[in-house]
């Protein structure tokens, strides 16, 4: 029924949140080709910290890395234009 209506569900919203945040601040984070010059399939991914805490994983930081890297590819490569970031986030959590 939301996505006949176009409306995002709860953790749809959650995630819709969190992502324009991740791109909009991508200074703070660590790119994995920034860490090794070799080009990989995982290039565009963000690098995932190693954390022993819990309250750390749940952590907006933590959880944005890992939602961004979920992403599909088509959506990462626009990731550097806020605005059709944010159109084709919302027409990829609509969608699914």
């Amino acid at each position: 029924m939301f996505s006949k209506l176009g409306i995002l569900t709860l953790y749809s919203q959650y995630i819709f949140s969190i992502l324009p945040f991740v791109v909009k601040h991508k200074d703070i984070f660590t790119f994995n080709n920034e860490l090794h010059k070799i080009n990989t399939r995982h290039k565009l991914d963000l690098h995932v910290p190693s954390v022993n805490l819990s309250k750390v994983k749940k952590g907006v930081y933590y959880s944005g890395i890992t939602l961004f890297n979920s992403l599909p590819l088509g959506i990462k490569k626009v990731a550097h234009n806020t605005n059709k970031f944010k159109q084709e986030l919302k027409k990829f959590l609509i969608k699914n």
